[in-house]
């Protein structure tokens, strides 16, 4: 097993208060593994724990009430509860809150693989009573952990240069990764991607056509680290714009894509409207196009790094549980930087990505010109100083 950096962030809230904890994140990116690995850690220190899974109907049933005196029954051997798959109560925003109001002796760790259902749902009849963290696929970091690397600086870099192309190819979900076989590697991404990733998408009552959705999907797939035009997609497809955009909020609130959207001070000159889009994970996102070419004959190596890069930053932020805005900046003449983050209270950052190294162009320097900011040129040479 890969050790995940979030576990510490859990298991270290739960010491300190007695907010719910909720673990939000894709299916099959290992938040069931942290919840059994968490139980375990407090059943040593000697709490009495209860884990209820509300895939298996028996669970579900039991707790899928808002009768106190049913679930303080359930719960009356337990200090600390965990529920995965919480999605699936009927309400589990007033459940959850139920049990935090009136039994307080108990804790709750919660998971749910749609922020889209379970967190919406959660927000109101839980505000203030919760803490929230995002488990994604592993990040390069965590898949490195799993390496006994040299001390010799030279070796180690071979070392994870040895699982990058791999990684650009099938992707960080946990039981992907560890799969040694390749084509057991491609028939797993295609069964998370149509077994488990849509299930969620297509559980949600107003997704009617399945099929446009997943279209959507592959057409994202081949625009990673382009401007995406809303329009454009809704003539490709044959859906109107509004519904172009309601499929872009279910994919990225049930952890398929996210969203970047362009930095600009200077709407005359930069381009200030159109957002990008990356995938959470790119061995789904090449299992949506059916390529897993090795990467020395791919023409789209580019935004593969672009899309590689970007994600590792997304998750290095949701793992340190940190606040940190990203963009893209682009000027009407060409001039792009592919992320800018901004954290409060530090410098802002910018990065220019290149799978192969080469200069800056010169459109680039005019951001670092304006804006007083240096740009990091992201590369095969140095990725490792930037994922963790």
């Amino acid at each position: 097993m890969i050790p995940r950096l979030i576990q510490e962030k859990v298991i270290a809230s739960l010491q300190r208060n007695d907010k719910i904890h909720l673990i939000f994140g894709p299916r099959q990116s290992g938040k069931t593994t942290i919840l059994k690995d968490v139980a375990g850690i407090m059943e040593k220190n000697g709490l009495a724990t209860l884990y209820l899974n509300c895939d298996i109907e028996e669970n579900l049933s039991q707790l899928d009430t808002s009768s106190l005196t049913k679930l303080s029954t359930l719960f009356q051997k337990s200090q600390l509860i965990f529920i995965d798959e919480a999605q699936n109560l009927s309400n589990p925003g007033l459940t959850l809150k139920i049990i935090h109001d009136n039994l307080p002796n108990i804790k709750i760790v919660a998971t749910g693989s749609s922020s889209f259902k379970l967190k919406n749902s959660v927000s109101d009849a839980l505000t203030g009573r919760y803490f929230d963290f995002l488990l994604y696929p592993l990040s390069f970091r965590e898949a490195a952990s799993s390496l006994t690397l040299s001390n010799n600086e030279a070796i180690k870099k071979s070392q994870f240069d040895a699982i990058l192309s791999s990684i650009l190819t099938y992707g960080l979900y946990p039981e992907v990764y560890l799969e040694p076989i390749n084509g057991q590697k491609e028939a797993l991404l295609l069964k998370i991607t149509e077994s488990y990733l849509f299930k969620d998408v297509f559980s949600f009552q107003k997704v009617r056509r399945s099929q446009v959705l997943v279209n959507l999907a592959k057409a994202l797939a081949y625009q990673i680290g382009s401007p995406i035009s809303e329009n454009e997609l809704s003539k490709r497809l044959g859906i109107d714009r509004k519904t172009v955009m309601k499929y872009l909020d279910i994919l990225e609130q049930t952890y398929v894509i996210f969203r970047v959207y362009p930095y600009s001070k200077n709407p005359q000159r930069e381009i200030g409207r159109s957002y990008k889009v990356y995938f959470v994970d790119l061995g789904v996102r090449n299992a949506l196009i059916q390529n897993f070419q090795p990467l020395e004959i791919r023409p789209d190596v580019g935004p593969l790094w672009e899309n590689f890069f970007i994600s590792e930053r997304v998750k290095l932020v949701a793992n340190k549980i940190i606040n940190v805005q990203f963009n893209y900046w682009k000027t009407y003449d060409g001039a792009k930087v592919d992320l800018i983050e901004h954290q409060s209270g530090q410098e802002m950052r910018a990065f220019k990505c290149k799978y192969s190294q080469s200069p800056l162009s010169k459109g680039a320097y005019s951001f670092t010109k304006r804006y007083e900011t240096n740009i990091s040129l992201i590369s095969k040479d140095n990725y490792q100083d930037y994922t963790g």
